[in-house]
């Protein structure tokens, strides 16, 4: 997929987070596409559940709309860099491709601890699946806007 088909996705991601700030939460918002299609959203409502990332309910969203926990084929859009608890399910639900925004030099699951990029989760193919491709630091400014003024906002450029 080009960068130019990414940015209505990343567009929404943002709006997303901005729903979850709206609704009480942190600004993360996710979404996944295949074939260049919407399949499922998620925002963030960690304040009611801990494991409410807006990664994880996009990604049970997904499974609930294609009937299978196998998304390869699937493109992951989200706000920010994928936490370690994230990326493990993106790995699990074996995501083909990761798109984020800003980079999260605390907690990302790429940068930080590299489950997204670890070839011996491979390994265990009846659970992970390949490395997906990553494009990091997308849409950067847009997200940043969104992060200002939060707990968040030292999240991005130059982590």
């Amino acid at each position: 997929m080009s960068i130019s088909a990414d940015t209505p996705f990343m567009k929404r991601c943002i709006e997303l987070s901005q729903i979850s700030i709206d609704n009480g939460d942190a600004p993360f918002g996710s979404l996944i596409t295949k074939d260049g299609k919407l399949v499922a959203e998620g925002t963030n409502a960690a304040n009611t559940k801990v494991s409410k990332h807006a990664e994880i309910t996009a990604l049970h969203n997904a499974h609930q709309v294609l009937g299978t926990s196998d998304l390869s084929g699937c493109t992951l859009y989200t706000s920010c860099e994928p936490c370690p608890m994230c990326s493990f399910m993106i790995r699990e639900y074996k995501i083909t491709r990761v798109v984020f925004a800003l980079h999260s030099p605390y907690m990302g699951g790429h940068t930080k601890w590299p489950i997204l990029q670890d070839i011996d989760l491979s390994k265990f193919k009846l659970f992970f699946g390949t490395p997906p491709e990553v494009v990091g630091g997308f849409m950067e400014e847009e997200a940043q806007k969104v992060m200002k003024g939060t707990v968040f906002s030292m999240f991005g450029k130059g982590a």
